[in-house]
């Protein structure tokens, strides 16, 4: 259940139930059915006393009437009664027909109220719903009740509405983003407190048929003049000018149903004094999208992750530079400086980015003043506004509703940090009339001209920033490939690029036409694998460089069940610009004399592309076999099993097929494997030659030409890499929470599939340099993902891998740690491969092994206690040079 539904269920409670609130109370939280039923039976029920109730783990509940003592006395004797204690319920709660008192026992919290006054208290006992106190903290309850009464409003105006087109939706949002306005207002002293709600409930008629006219005339009571109000009617002279463009437009109020009113009027019950703008908008842009409702405050860029990008930017600079100013001079200076800083968000949302900068902004500017003050006492007293305006604060944004909402967002920020200028310098700014107004324009940035949104002023700091859409390349619709195409001034670009690539690109040529400054948000992927080679050099071009980066982490949320998405952050500026780069990781940073496309600190600039050749004259990495069978080649251990056992002579013809799932979780898979000279003799074992048919009718049916000529071969393979000799096998794809890929040996029987790769015939030591945490730092960079999963490919891992020239000590010694690898897993033979290189599962002496193994690799690379990003720093370095050492060789 969401927060709304529980609310809802508590209000609808009979409070005169007596014993039995207790059990529909908990029906109102989500707890089952079929559970409660047996509470109530007593099977659930630890105690036997009269008007209690005790249930394991969830609450404990005691009854008494107006003669049953004091209620205080009695919780107190609850919290020390072992009998309970041995149950720990998570509530202990004592009433009576008049009161409630309830005491959380995990936090020490308590409630004190009249029983009247449960509806109002449903957060307290939220943790029966999965929901605890620290979650409800990080949701915002205010925020989170709001927007599901503006969910509800919604749903009941587009019911009663014909709500179709983009000019009605576009009326819609600008109702709404007014109606927003209104209940801050009146609760922040911008309207005299309820005066709106309360208008709307005296003035209008509960049938609604008057509320959107009573609507239309305040609207635009509120954007004329005071001065200009003759004859307009008394009740609206309350009202101040509010001016600004929320009010200008004509945009006629909707059909009001009773019920509508109605939600009107319980919504201003409600503190919009308490909203946080930082949030509310990517909740009230969740109003108009029903489907993402579920998990109201749940989908929201966080002030940690937007720090992550502010920072960097323009925060930490601008902080330093504060710390530096001493005296009043230097500190005026600082402030003019603050009031031409523009923040531009070219995929802004609700503006959550933009609201945290405005935010951040003022609080420094705030700081400035203090010290004047302290510095020259007098000058208090002349603080009367703030230099930095809302018409600095630019945005682009394709959503029509959250274009609005950002606009009040901003408002709604700015007056409360008016609150907090007033409490530091006791100057009041008032917010109305609004002469001064964010810039944020709704249409599609892809496509849109920036430099129109934000013009160019070489007088001021811009800053480009935000977190713009991701979507992959195989789940973009034709129009997002279209934009990326436009994007990309119409350029030959490849069709795997992220859509996120669209702003990269955009945002790297403003930054070097305008000399401004870029941080973005984006997946790991555009600085990973084949994605650099098809990105980076359009960037690069336009003559910017990287100036900072935050290493790859889970840009996660309080959602139930969302795994999240890794993402880092880029900073772009022009080149030579700015000397000191900062690497950020896992809170902390360091200085750098450059970042290159992998977003490794002072690494080789060099960009990875896949090749046949190898860069170290290894032996031949292959591709796995693939059957392209449509299933009738590949055997499950029953259907194993019961060939074998029908036709024993299948046996000559059956090999254990392994992937990367066989190898890593210890399931186990055959093939058919029939040579062109057997085909006839396993085509005369019937279960065989009905599979072939199968496979051929399968292949014929493909709309690749290459398989439909495989047809004619229905017993084998299509691409065949098998060879019956011992091979290295390594992974095509493995978790990223292994600290190394677990490589393999297998043995000639065993067909290694296209969910793997092979070495063949590989001498020992090689398995070494494969299993080496080196080697599978080198993967995670150059080799891409498959969704946050290592993704091996041996034209981009192995072949360009770099390694020092090797003697035969040294390749002894590397066989030496393989055996010794391969000896601790022989030792814990009951897990999983899998399993055994999970960090918290890993056991002692293989972990011993590995860093025996690391020890003497990173020394081959010289290296000593490496940090992963200081072999990378040598990888690239040796890459770049076997690249050049290539070019001079054939020049």
């Amino acid at each position: 259940m969401n927060l709304q539904e529980i609310e809802e269920a508590v209000t609808r409670l009979d409070l005169a139930e007596g014993p039995g609130l207790i059990h529909s109370l908990l029906l109102a939280y989500g707890l089952p059915r079929a559970s409660i039923k047996r509470l109530q039976a007593g099977s659930y029920n630890k105690s036997d006393r009269p008007g209690e109730t005790l249930w394991r783990g969830k609450v404990f509940d005691r009854f008494v009437d107006a003669s049953g003592g004091d209620l205080h006395a009695l919780i107190d004797d609850a919290a020390a009664d072992e009998r309970i204690a041995k149950q720990r319920p998570r509530f202990l709660i004592v009433r009576d027909a008049i009161r409630l008192l309830a005491l959380d026992t995990a936090n020490r919290d308590t409630l004190d109220i009249a029983l009247t006054e449960l509806p109002a208290n449903t957060a307290f006992f939220l943790p029966w719903a999965g929901i605890e106190k620290q979650q409800l903290e990080n949701l915002h309850y205010a925020d989170v009740k709001a927007a599901e009464r503006m969910a509800r409003l919604y749903d009941e105006i587009v019911k009663t509405n014909a709500i179709a087109g983009i000019d009605a939706i576009n009326l819609l949002n600008v109702f709404f983003a007014r109606l927003l306005f209104c209940f801050f207002a009146e609760d922040t002293g911008v309207f005299p407190k309820g005066s709106f709600t309360g208008a709307v409930a005296s003035l209008t008629n509960p049938s609604g048929e008057d509320t959107a006219s009573f609507l239309d005339a305040l609207f635009t009571v509120l954007n004329t003049p005071v001065e200009e109000r003759a004859g307009m009617p008394a009740h609206f002279l309350q009202f101040g000018y509010v001016n600004g463009s929320l009010f200008d437009v004509t945009a006629p109020a909707p059909r009001f149903s009773a019920r509508a009113r109605s939600i009107v009027i319980d919504s201003g019950t409600l503190d919009w004094s308490r909203i946080n703008p930082d949030i509310f908008g990517s909740m009230m842009q969740a109003v108009v999208h029903p489907g993402d409702r579920q998990a109201f405050g749940m989908h929201y860029t966080s002030v940690e992750n937007i720090l992550k990008v502010i920072r960097p930017l323009f925060l930490d600079d601008l902080e330093a530079a504060l710390t530096a100013a001493d005296t009043t001079a230097k500190l005026r200076a600082f402030i003019r400086r603050l009031s031409r800083i523009r923040v531009f968000d070219p995929a802004c949302g609700s503006g959550n980015f933009l609201v945290i900068s405005y935010k951040e902004l003022r609080r420094l500017e705030h700081q400035a003043l203090q010290r004047i003050t302290e510095l020259d006492p007098s000058s208090a007293q002349l603080f009367t506004f703030s230099a930095i305006s809302l018409d600095s604060f630019y945005g682009i944004e394709i959503d029509g509703f959250a274009t609005e909402v950002a606009m009040l967002a901003l408002w709604i920020a700015k007056h409360q940090m008016n609150v907090e200028f007033k409490e530091l310098f006791g100057a009041e700014i008032p917010l109305i009339p609004l002469r001064e107004s964010g810039h944020v324009e709704c249409g599609n940035a892809t496509r849109m001209a920036w430099e129109a949104v934000c013009p160019p002023d070489e007088g001021r700091e811009t800053y480009l920033l935000g977190n713009p859409p991701y979507q992959g390349g195989t789940k973009q619709t034709a129009e997002q490939k279209a934009d990326l195409v436009y994007a990309f001034e119409n350029r030959q670009i490849n069709r795997y690029l992220d859509y996120v690539s669209a702003w990269l690109i955009k945002g790297a040529r403003f930054v070097s036409a305008h000399g401004a400054k870029a941080g973005f948000v984006a997946t790991n992927s555009v600085s990973q694998g084949n994605h650099v080679g098809l990105l980076w050099p359009h960037i690069h071009e336009t003559g910017v460089e990287v100036i900072f980066a935050h290493a790859p982490f889970r840009w996660s949320n309080s959602a139930k069940g969302n795994a999240g998405v890794t993402c880092v952050v880029i900073g772009l500026a022009p080149s030579g610009s700015v000397v000191d780069k900062w690497f950020h990781v896992d809170g902390t940073r360091r200085r750098a004399a450059s970042i290159n496309s992998y977003l490794v600190p002072d690494g080789a600039d060099a960009i990875v592309t896949a090749r046949d050749d190898r860069v170290h004259g290894f032996p031949k990495m292959a591709f796995g076999s693939m059957p392209r069978d449509g299933g009738h080649l590949v055997l499950g251990p029953e259907e194993h099993r019961a060939l074998i056992a029908s036709h024993p002579e299948a046996r000559t013809f059956i090999k254990v097929y392994m992937g990367s799932e066989e190898l890593l979780r210890g399931r186990r898979r055959y093939c058919i494997w029939v040579s062109d000279a057997d085909a006839d003799e396993a085509s005369a074992i019937e279960p065989l030659r009905e599979r072939f048919a199968r496979v051929r009718s399968y292949r014929a049916a493909s709309s690749a030409e290459s398989t439909r000529k495989a047809a004619a071969s229905p017993h084998r393979f299509v691409q065949v890499a098998h060879k019956d000799d011992p091979a290295i096998m390594i992974p095509r794809v493995s978790s990223e929470r292994r600290e190394v890929i677990p490589v393999a040996f297998t043995d000639s029987g065993t067909v290694i599939s296209d969910q793997g790769c092979a070495v063949y015939g590989a001498d020992p030591w090689l398995f070494a340099l494969l299993q080496s945490r080196l080697h599978t730092a080198w993967v995670r960079t150059v080799g891409g993902k498959m969704k946050t999963d290592y993704r091996y490919s041996a034209t981009l891992c192995y072949n360009t891998f770099p390694v020092p020239p090797l003697g035969d000590a040294d390749k002894a010694r590397l066989t030496e740690h393989t055996f010794a690898v391969l000896g601790a897993r022989e030792r814990h033979a009951e897990m999983t491969l899998g399993d055994m290189y999970l960090p918290e599962k890993m056991p002692a002496d293989l972990r011993r092994a590995h860093e025996a193994l690391d020890e003497t690799i990173d020394a081959l690379y010289g290296l000593s206690g490496p940090t992963d990003e200081e072999r990378l720093v040598v990888l690239f370095d040796m890459y770049e040079g076997a690249i050049a050492a290539e070019t001079v060789a054939v020049a």
